[in-house]
Protein backbone atom coordinates (compact mmCIF):
# COMPACT_ATOMS: atom_id res chain seq x y z
CA UNK A 1 0.00 0.00 0.00
CA UNK A 2 1.29 3.41 -0.75
CA UNK A 3 1.56 6.10 1.57
CA UNK A 4 -1.47 8.78 1.29
CA UNK A 5 -2.00 12.19 3.17
CA UNK A 6 -5.05 13.61 3.70
CA UNK A 7 -5.69 17.21 3.87
CA UNK A 8 -6.95 18.63 6.79
CA UNK A 9 -10.03 19.78 5.74
CA UNK A 10 -13.36 18.46 6.90
CA UNK A 11 -14.51 17.23 3.72
CA UNK A 12 -11.15 15.23 2.92
CA UNK A 13 -11.90 13.55 6.44
CA UNK A 14 -15.56 12.51 6.05
CA UNK A 15 -14.13 11.00 2.45
CA UNK A 16 -11.34 8.84 4.55
CA UNK A 17 -13.64 7.74 7.04
CA UNK A 18 -15.91 6.91 4.45
CA UNK A 19 -12.99 4.72 2.24
CA UNK A 20 -11.75 2.93 5.90
CA UNK A 21 -15.00 2.05 7.37
CA UNK A 22 -15.92 0.23 3.49
CA UNK A 23 -13.12 -1.47 3.67
CA UNK A 24 -13.17 -2.52 7.23
CA UNK A 25 -16.51 -3.56 7.60
CA UNK A 26 -16.16 -6.07 3.92
CA UNK A 27 -15.59 -8.85 6.29
CA UNK A 28 -16.87 -8.31 9.96
CA UNK A 29 -14.46 -9.36 12.22
CA UNK A 30 -13.52 -8.30 16.24
CA UNK A 31 -10.34 -7.18 14.90
CA UNK A 32 -11.92 -5.14 12.49
CA UNK A 33 -14.35 -3.93 14.41
CA UNK A 34 -11.89 -3.05 17.02
CA UNK A 35 -10.26 -0.95 14.89
CA UNK A 36 -12.98 0.71 13.29
CA UNK A 37 -14.02 1.88 16.80
CA UNK A 38 -10.44 3.49 17.75
CA UNK A 39 -10.65 4.82 14.50
CA UNK A 40 -13.86 6.68 15.10
CA UNK A 41 -13.12 7.91 18.49
CA UNK A 42 -9.74 9.01 17.52
CA UNK A 43 -11.12 11.33 14.28
CA UNK A 44 -14.09 12.67 16.51
CA UNK A 45 -11.92 15.58 17.70
CA UNK A 46 -10.77 16.28 15.01
CA UNK A 47 -13.69 16.65 13.52
CA UNK A 48 -15.03 18.94 16.15
CA UNK A 49 -11.94 20.93 16.14
CA UNK A 50 -12.05 21.77 12.07
CA UNK A 51 -15.46 23.18 12.54
CA UNK A 52 -13.71 26.41 14.00
CA UNK A 53 -10.90 28.25 12.72
CA UNK A 54 -6.69 28.45 13.87
CA UNK A 55 -6.56 32.07 15.69
CA UNK A 56 -3.68 33.39 14.73
CA UNK A 57 -4.18 36.36 16.04
CA UNK A 58 -3.46 34.43 19.53
CA UNK A 59 -0.11 34.54 18.32
CA UNK A 60 0.91 37.97 18.62
CA UNK A 61 3.28 39.39 20.94
CA UNK A 62 4.86 35.87 21.94
CA UNK A 63 8.03 36.36 22.40
CA UNK A 64 9.79 33.05 22.46
CA UNK A 65 8.48 29.11 22.23
CA UNK A 66 9.14 26.23 24.69
CA UNK A 67 8.84 23.03 21.83
CA UNK A 68 6.83 19.73 23.77
CA UNK A 69 7.27 16.69 21.35
CA UNK A 70 5.04 14.17 23.07
CA UNK A 71 5.76 10.47 23.22
CA UNK A 72 4.33 8.51 20.20
CA UNK A 73 3.62 4.90 20.02
CA UNK A 74 5.64 1.99 20.77
CA UNK A 75 4.30 0.19 17.58
CA UNK A 76 5.21 3.38 15.44
CA UNK A 77 8.76 3.42 18.01
CA UNK A 78 9.53 -0.02 16.51
CA UNK A 79 8.70 0.80 13.03
CA UNK A 80 11.12 4.11 13.29
CA UNK A 81 9.19 7.03 14.20
CA UNK A 82 11.49 8.84 16.38
CA UNK A 83 10.72 11.56 19.02
CA UNK A 84 14.15 12.74 18.60
CA UNK A 85 13.87 13.37 14.99
CA UNK A 86 10.77 15.26 15.41
CA UNK A 87 12.30 17.42 17.62
CA UNK A 88 15.37 17.84 15.25
CA UNK A 89 12.54 18.88 12.50
CA UNK A 90 10.80 21.34 14.63
CA UNK A 91 13.59 23.18 15.90
CA UNK A 92 15.06 22.87 12.73
CA UNK A 93 12.14 24.39 10.96
CA UNK A 94 11.51 27.36 13.80
CA UNK A 95 15.22 28.38 13.70
CA UNK A 96 15.47 28.12 9.82
CA UNK A 97 12.71 30.68 10.20
CA UNK A 98 13.74 32.81 12.86
CA UNK A 99 11.29 31.78 15.62
CA UNK A 100 12.68 32.20 19.04
CA UNK A 101 12.92 28.94 20.70
CA UNK A 102 12.96 28.48 24.32
CA UNK A 103 14.83 25.49 26.21
CA UNK A 104 12.51 25.56 29.35
CA UNK A 105 9.02 26.15 30.01
CA UNK A 106 8.26 29.85 31.07
CA UNK A 107 4.93 30.68 32.20
CA UNK A 108 3.56 34.55 31.50
CA UNK A 109 1.63 36.14 28.89
CA UNK A 110 3.95 36.59 26.05
CA UNK A 111 5.62 33.07 26.18
CA UNK A 112 3.98 29.67 24.90
CA UNK A 113 4.60 25.98 24.39
CA UNK A 114 4.01 24.56 21.02
CA UNK A 115 3.07 20.71 21.37
CA UNK A 116 3.75 18.25 19.07
CA UNK A 117 1.79 15.26 19.01
CA UNK A 118 1.71 12.38 16.48
CA UNK A 119 -1.48 9.83 17.35
CA UNK A 120 -1.06 6.37 15.62
CA UNK A 121 -3.18 3.47 15.11
CA UNK A 122 -1.62 0.35 13.62
CA UNK A 123 -4.41 -2.31 12.10
CA UNK A 124 -3.44 -5.93 12.63
CA UNK A 125 -2.66 -5.95 8.34
CA UNK A 126 -0.35 -3.41 9.16
CA UNK A 127 -1.55 -0.17 8.34
CA UNK A 128 -0.48 2.90 10.23
CA UNK A 129 -3.21 5.90 10.93
CA UNK A 130 -2.01 8.98 11.78
CA UNK A 131 -2.68 12.54 12.76
CA UNK A 132 -0.13 15.41 13.46
CA UNK A 133 -1.58 17.88 15.62
CA UNK A 134 0.76 21.48 16.21
CA UNK A 135 -0.67 23.34 19.06
CA UNK A 136 0.03 26.35 20.66
CA UNK A 137 -0.87 26.29 24.59
CA UNK A 138 -0.45 29.73 26.05
CA UNK A 139 -1.89 30.87 29.53
CA UNK A 140 -5.46 33.24 29.19
CA UNK A 141 -7.38 35.33 31.21
CA UNK A 142 -10.49 34.06 32.26
CA UNK A 143 -12.80 37.58 32.88
CA UNK A 144 -15.87 36.21 34.19
CA UNK A 145 -16.42 37.39 37.70
CA UNK A 146 -16.45 34.41 39.50
CA UNK A 147 -13.44 32.99 37.85
CA UNK A 148 -10.87 35.53 37.35
CA UNK A 149 -7.01 34.57 36.53
CA UNK A 150 -4.93 32.88 34.30
CA UNK A 151 -5.18 29.53 32.92
CA UNK A 152 -3.43 27.43 30.28
CA UNK A 153 -5.80 26.81 27.30
CA UNK A 154 -5.04 25.61 23.33
CA UNK A 155 -5.27 28.77 21.55
CA UNK A 156 -3.82 27.53 18.23
CA UNK A 157 -3.79 23.97 16.48
CA UNK A 158 -3.60 23.04 12.99
CA UNK A 159 -3.82 18.93 11.95
CA UNK A 160 -3.20 16.57 9.23
CA UNK A 161 -4.63 13.00 8.81
CA UNK A 162 -3.14 10.00 6.40
CA UNK A 163 -2.45 6.54 5.93
CA UNK A 164 0.74 5.12 5.75
CA UNK A 165 2.61 1.47 6.01
CA UNK A 166 5.07 0.41 8.17
CA UNK A 167 8.04 0.63 5.44
CA UNK A 168 6.58 4.23 4.80
CA UNK A 169 6.53 5.70 8.44
CA UNK A 170 8.79 8.69 7.61
CA UNK A 171 5.96 9.96 5.45
CA UNK A 172 4.22 11.25 8.67
CA UNK A 173 6.98 13.72 8.92
CA UNK A 174 6.03 15.61 5.51
CA UNK A 175 2.40 16.65 7.04
CA UNK A 176 4.14 17.88 9.87
CA UNK A 177 6.89 19.92 8.40
CA UNK A 178 3.65 21.35 6.59
CA UNK A 179 1.69 21.97 9.91
CA UNK A 180 4.79 23.47 10.98
CA UNK A 181 4.87 25.44 8.16
CA UNK A 182 1.51 26.96 8.81
CA UNK A 183 2.52 27.84 12.16
CA UNK A 184 5.13 29.67 11.29
CA UNK A 185 3.48 31.77 8.18
CA UNK A 186 1.11 32.97 10.99
CA UNK A 187 3.86 33.63 13.71
CA UNK A 188 5.43 36.01 11.26
CA UNK A 189 2.12 37.34 9.92
CA UNK A 190 1.47 38.97 13.16
CA UNK A 191 4.86 38.90 14.90
CA UNK A 192 7.35 40.30 12.06
CA UNK A 193 11.07 40.31 12.42
CA UNK A 194 12.36 43.51 13.61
Amino acid sequence: MAPFLIDSSPLARCAIIKFVMRHLFEKLSVKRIIFAAAFILLMLPVLAFSQTSAPKESLRGLRSIFIKVLPVASDAQADGLSVSQIQKIVESELRKAGVPIRSEPQFGQEYASLGITIDTIKHPQGVYLFTVNVAVVQEVQITRPQRQGNFPAETYSKRALGLTTPSRIDVIYEPLKEKLGEFIRDYLAVNPKQ
